[in-house]
């Protein structure tokens, strides 16, 4: 039966919708997004064996050769490939910040010199004196409205929202030797770093301070510290809860003579994700503006309501815009009044 001209022509025909499915699926999907990024001359000088030697696509070699050129030097510069032709909106997110200013995005986890990179920008930034909005930010905690906040001081990494994990501290070598130990456990990511100014509600319970504290009256007590956000953009939202693991195993301090950390650990490590995933919990993100400054607050999603209101009332005059995001399960602990 198999051998009968019938059978024969059925295989033709399979074999012919085939090759016009892959050529459909991927209509120049490569090709076009090179020329959107600028280049397609780059890609023109790929012989075959070369593209396949860069290429790691499935079923690269079922590509015709322009758009297998084009994905190979998109590969190159990092571009989000896999399944571009199924899934474009990374792709399509990759060219539309491509060209962007980002003077926060630093390179790739495993670069070597990443770490100077880093330094060397934290080096750079300089202590911001508190201006009339930071003042003014400060009756939050006085009057008992919210427990902390951050002042942004320069600007985020362009990442895509759903990979992207923003992680808070205050010590530089704590960041070096969080990067190192994120490259030995495996992770890849892009990492961007930016200032800030953290004002928070200092706890009793974490012993001596290491900062100045500011005497808000009513027993309230509050640090301002120039601090950084560590950004990270992961391959999949799989490596954010690898992520969690690890910092809960090296980068989380449980008891007070705890060993086999990094340095600086934190008893409520503060890290969140624009997305749901295993390890974080539910809150809102809170950013409040006065047209120039934006600080950003986070709350318990039940508290946030009326956090906003009394935002408002402080200053009705500020942009309050709340949104949803998650964190760790240990800083919703500190936003519940928790010290662990």
């Amino acid at each position: 039966m198999l051998n009968s001209p019938t059978a024969k022509l059925i295989c033709i025909l399979l074999a012919a919708t085939s090759a016009s499915f892959a050529a459909t699926t991927y209509a120049n999907t490569y090709q076009n997004a090179g020329a959107q990024l600028g280049y397609s001359e780059l890609a023109a000088t790929f012989s075959r064996e070369k593209a396949l030697a860069i290429s790691t696509l499935p079923n690269e070699e079922k590509l015709p050769l322009t758009e297998l050129q084009a994905a190979a030097t998109l590969q190159l510069i990092g571009a989000p490939v896999i399944d571009a032709a199924a899934n474009s909106t990374a792709l399509a997110e990759f060219i539309a910040n491509y060209n962007r200013p980002d003077t926060a995005y630093l390179g790739q986890l495993r670069e070597s010199s990443l770490y100077q990179r880093i330094e060397a920008n934290w080096k750079t930034g300089s202590a911001i004196q508190p201006s009339a909005f930071a003042l003014e930010l400060r009756q939050l905690v006085a009057q008992g409205i919210a427990t902390g906040y951050n002042l942004i001081t320069s600007p985020w990494p362009v990442f895509v929202a759903d990979r992207h994990l923003i992680y808070g501290h205050s010590d530089i070598d704590h960041a070096q030797q969080l990067l190192a130990l994120l490259a030995s456990e495996g992770l890849q990511a892009r990492v961007g770093f930016s200032h800030k100014t953290s004002a928070f509600l200092y706890r009793d319970d974490w012993g001596t301070p290491s900062h100045a504290l500011i005497d808000l009256g009513n027993k309230r007590r509050l640090v301002e510290a120039s601090e950084y956000d560590l950004h990270f953009e992961f391959p999949t939202a799989a490596d954010k809860t690898k992520f969690v693991a690890t910092i809960d195993r090296y980068a989380k301090k449980n008891s007070a003579n705890q060993t086999g950390l990094i340095r600086s650990a934190w008893w409520q490590p503060f890290y969140r994700s624009k997305n749901t995933a295993e390890g974080f919990a539910s809150a809102t993100q809170i950013a409040v503006s006065n047209g120039k400054e934006t600080a950003l607050l986070v709350a318990l999603p039940n508290q946030a309501p009326a956090l906003v209101k009394a935002i408002q009332r402080l200053n009705p005059a500020w942009s309050v815009v709340p949104e949803a995001t998650w964190v760790n399960l240990a800083f919703h602990r500190y936003l519940q009044g928790g010290y662990k």
